[in-house]
């Protein structure tokens, strides 16, 4: 019982530890937010006359001092789980109790860190919107460079369906790819609302001025029912979310990649830089960096799945919980910040097989819907007569490995007096121009279709759409800047 007893307290003690290191390794993480929003407290505090302005001007010297220094600076004492806590035992040394233990008037971790964990979530979508512009512009030049290049679309993985062009594709990841911009915008809004003056669950009796906290750090609001603001973390979640949504687009993407890259495909090659070799067969040419962009997703699934779990049963009120929140979160995005850039460079570096496009494009089978569809706008026959006929005589050719473009009129009116007693009439002239993947290509003019003018169009349409998506995030970017120099700016006012 007494060994019992023992390993119970290492673990104890352990977990105690450990827990203290990952808290104060964050806490260091988001330093200079966390100094912000200090500056902003005792600056409001001021304004409220909740202390005196030397009082003031005190507490904001020695954090200037601080922040000037750098966190490695705060001694870590055990038994202080966090930054802050230890951050504040360094104040109360620098300044003394009676003026540095007035810091934390009227607010609560809860409500600190409730505002604090928007803070940081709402820089990290600044980051991740400029660095989407940045694949969403190298899909555009890679469009630019691929509007004419004809190759097989593809349905159910990797079924031949019709032909379509590389451009025509890489508008495709743009337009996913904007989507979850639009997403990210939305998460954005909802997410910047402050929740200080919440303090632990119920507000505090001080007369604090919550508008005035949320005013200083760049937020559009208040978050206003205290318990929601103290011990929600639904913008989390949904920041969390969106980061899944878009690296699932991103692995589908780099799962086509992989279908274009099989050499006895050989629609691109992938640069060797983004490529790894093997460590016995020296020919080996493997693309792990595509690989890497799908486990990058798959984990993360599972952080999202962990995130969910963790929160399901936790009633209103803040708990430790919310730590493993924190945790997952950044496993989330620790993943998905370096992928944009990371894709747009192995996208632009990829070379093209042209030739090799075409060939496939002629090779499956693809055009034969074309050539359904000129059986009925031609011929005056019914859909589902010309399916039936050519789903026989494409299985015909593929049995007999008789290739597409050697089909012809004569094959056609065969397959159809079997079936139905009757001619369709082709020419060989007409069934050539129907099978030709370029012209298939071609006539594909409807909006949003792979024919080269409409996605030149739709392409200069999105260079931009990028365009004011970029100004839109360093918009937000330099808002969120002014703001920080602002808050010194006031904060000198005091420390005179």
């Amino acid at each position: 019982m007494q060994e019992l007893k023992w390993v119970t307290q290492q673990y104890n003690e352990n977990i105690l530890a450990d827990f203290q290191e990952k808290n104060v390794e964050e806490g260091k993480h988001g330093f200079g937010l966390q100094m912000e929003l200090h500056f902003a407290h005792i600056i409001m505090l001021a304004e409220q006359g909740i202390i005196s302005k030397e009082e003031a001007g005190q507490l904001l010297a020695a954090l200037q001092k601080l922040w000037d220094l750098g966190p490695d600076v705060i001694e870590i004492k055990p038994g202080l789980t966090d930054l802050f806590s230890n951050l504040q035992e360094w104040l109360v040394k620098e300044v003394g109790i009676d003026v540095g233990g007035k810091m934390h008037i009227g607010r609560s971790r809860n409500d600190m860190y409730g505002t604090l964990d928007r803070m940081i979530a709402r820089s990290y979508l600044i980051d991740f919107g400029e660095k989407l512009c940045i694949l969403m512009e190298g899909l555009l030049e890679k469009c630019k460079e691929n509007m004419d290049v004809v190759m097989p679309g593809y349905t159910h993985h990797d079924q031949h369906a019709q032909p379509t062009t590389m451009g025509h594709y890489m508008l495709w990841a743009f337009d996913v790819f904007y989507k979850d911009m639009t997403r990210a915008l939305d998460c954005y809004q909802r997410m910047n609302y402050s929740a200080m003056g919440a303090a632990a669950l119920c507000g505090t009796g001080f007369p604090v001025n919550r508008e005035r906290m949320a005013d200083l750090l760049g937020f559009d609001g208040v978050c206003e029912n205290t318990i929601d603001a103290t011990s929600s973390r639904d913008f989390q979640f949904e920041m969390a979310s969106v980061f899944c949504i878009y690296l699932a687009n991103l692995a589908r993407l780099s799962e086509l990649m992989l279908i274009w890259n099989v050499r006895e495909i050989d629609m691109i090659r992938m640069d060797r830089k983004y490529c790894s070799y093997s460590s016995i067969m020296p020919q080996k040419n493997n693309p792990i960096g595509i690989e890497n962009i799908r486990g990058a997703y798959e984990v993360s699934c599972g952080q999202l799945a962990g995130m969910f779990t963790v929160l399901k049963g936790m009633t209103p009120g803040s708990g430790r919980e919310i730590c493993f929140t924190d945790e997952l979160l950044g496993g989330i995005i620790a993943k998905t910040i370096p992928t944009p850039v990371f894709m747009r460079d192995m996208i632009r570096d990829m070379k093209v097989q042209k030739e090799n496009c075409l060939r496939l494009a002629k090779e499956g089978f693809s055009t034969i819907t074309e050539l359904a569809d000129d059986m009925v706008r031609k011929k005056g026959q019914s859909f589902a007569f010309a399916h039936k006929v050519l789903s026989k005589l494409a299985a015909k050719c593929m049995d007999q490995n008789i290739p597409c473009e050697e089909i012809d009129g004569q094959m056609i009116d065969e397959i159809a007096m079997e079936l139905f007693n009757r001619k369709v009439g082709f020419t060989d002239e007409e069934v050539r121009m129907a099978l030709d993947p370029v012209e298939n290509v071609q006539m594909r003019k409807t909006r949003g279709g792979p024919a080269p003018e409409e996605v030149d169009r739709m392409r200069k349409e999105r260079v931009q759409k990028v365009a004011e998506m970029k100004k839109l995030w360093a918009d937000k970017k330099q808002f969120q800047l002014d703001k920080m120099a602002a808050i010194q700016e006031e904060a000198k006012k005091y420390m005179k």
